[in-house]
């Protein structure tokens, strides 16, 4: 067996077997393959696909490429969620210590951001003093003792994965739902939690162009969670425009603190409702998703989930103050309004370009640890929907380098869609596959 007749079986479009898979993962993981041939063989996998059964086998030599993680002796049921990505996203941070108030564990693994998605573990990493390098031990003693932790993935959970993800966007397969489908289960396998919402994003913004591509990979994921013992379940979400409010590290956080005090956007509302009342489903006895939804409200509403934040925060070295007052959180030194030149109403938002925008503005970063400007990033002051007037301010430019204001402006200005129809709210969550 060699690399080079595993790369000539996937262009002729024959099936890999498992020994194959798991001796090109081996060999990827070792650095026993060529850039180069790695790079063949995925364009092959992106081109030809993958059948369920190797996309099962790929899941599991990913995650059998470093530590896998058992959590059976916290809890018997571990829930977790995962997002494929969007702009703006702060979901993750909110459910956590949501779920946590609940009563119900949540052990989360992610890693930092690429490119225009910042990562959830940039974004807490923002709060002084907050550790996300953790020991296996000290993530489940915190996860004892508060009921929730995150830990970054590092290097020893499915390290395969990793180089996966880096060469299918460094070769423009990002969108190749087998391959997608796999580096998602791996991981999932890799850190031991047992029951998982997945939410698809597609649309603007995210490599999951439409909402039929979205609906295959839920499907796939649900299928390959039966056949590995996990009970997955996926909230597809259209990302026509980012989520919230804000977009780069410290303003996504602010807005996270406000939002756990019951300051929330009504979209990212309805997408925290969607995925907690899901979660919450799985992982206890209580299915009336709408009842789920109340409860959600009501742990915010009496302060229970902002509490458990400020928990999580100080038992991973956080300096909660900022977490009381987030207006510590540093800001840029230029705050440049981007003023409409058009009267009507909101109707498109393109998250592609505010994320690219963002990006540029210092807020993203294109390898592992690579500098960010945590400062740096975007506020809307519109949202789909919203009125808005000649000279009226529709978002803000957050950055540090006063030479990227004016080119930016009118980016930014070109990133909405400003029509004379009435333009209605439209929920996030298009729908629910399990």
């Amino acid at each position: 067996m060699d690399i080079k007749s595993i790369i000539r079986k996937k262009r002729a479009k024959e099936e890999l077997t498992k020994d194959e898979i798991n001796y090109f993962i081996g060999k990827l993981q070792k650095g026993e393959i060529s850039e180069s041939q790695a790079a063949a063989l995925m364009s092959y996998i992106y081109i030809n696909g993958l059948t369920e059964e190797e996309i099962l086998n790929l899941s599991l030599a990913m995650a059998e490429s470093g530590d896998m993680l058992d959590l059976s002796d916290i809890a018997e049921n571990i829930v977790d969620k995962h997002s494929t990505g969007g702009i703006g996203d702060k979901v993750t941070i909110l459910l956590m210590p949501i779920l946590a108030s609940l009563n119900i564990p949540v052990a989360k693994m992610s890693s930092r951001g690429y490119g225009v998605s910042g990562g959830t573990i940039d974004k807490l990493e923002s709060i002084p003093g907050f550790q996300t390098d953790l020991s296996i031990e000290q993530f489940k003693k915190n996860i004892k003792n508060t009921g929730v932790c995150i830990m970054n993935q590092g290097l020893s959970f499915a390290p395969a994965e990793g180089k996966m993800y880096k060469l299918r966007n460094s070769i423009a397969c990002e969108n190749s739902l087998p391959i997608i489908a796999a580096s998602l289960m791996s991981l999932k396998l890799a850190t031991g939690s047992n029951k998982i919402v997945f939410d698809i994003t597609c649309g603007r913004g995210t490599y999951i162009s439409n909402r039929d591509e979205a609906k295959r990979l839920s499907r796939l994921l649900v299928r390959l969670g039966k056949s590995l013992g996990k009970d997955v379940a996926c909230v597809i979400t259209n990302m026509n425009q980012p989520l919230g409010y804000s977009i780069g590290h410290n303003l996504e956080m602010k807005e996270t603190i406000n939002a756990l005090k019951g300051i929330i956007s009504e979209d990212l509302g309805n997408v925290v409702e969607a995925l907690g009342s899901i979660m919450i489903s799985l992982a206890t006895e209580n299915k009336d998703l709408d009842a789920n939804a109340k409860m959600i409200k009501e742990t915010i509403k009496s302060g229970a989930a902002f509490n458990k934040f400020k928990e999580m925060v100080a038992a991973q070295g956080g300096n909660t103050e900022y977490i009381d007052n987030p207006e510590l959180f540093k800001s840029s030194k230029f705050i440049m309004p981007v003023l409409s030149t058009e009267t009507g109403t909101i109707e498109a938002i393109d998250a592609d370009m505010v994320g690219s925008i963002a990006y540029y503005l210092g807020a993203g970063r294109m390898k592992n640890e690579g500098s960010i400007n945590r400062t740096a990033g975007i506020t809307l002051n519109k949202k789909i929907g919203d009125t808005v007037t000649v000279g009226e301010t529709l978002a803000y430019i957050h950055t540090d380098e006063d030479e990227k204001i004016n080119g930016t402006t009118q980016n930014l200005k070109d990133a909405f869609t400003i029509t004379n129809k009435k333009i209605n709210f439209k929920s996030r969550v298009l729908e629910i596959v399990k």
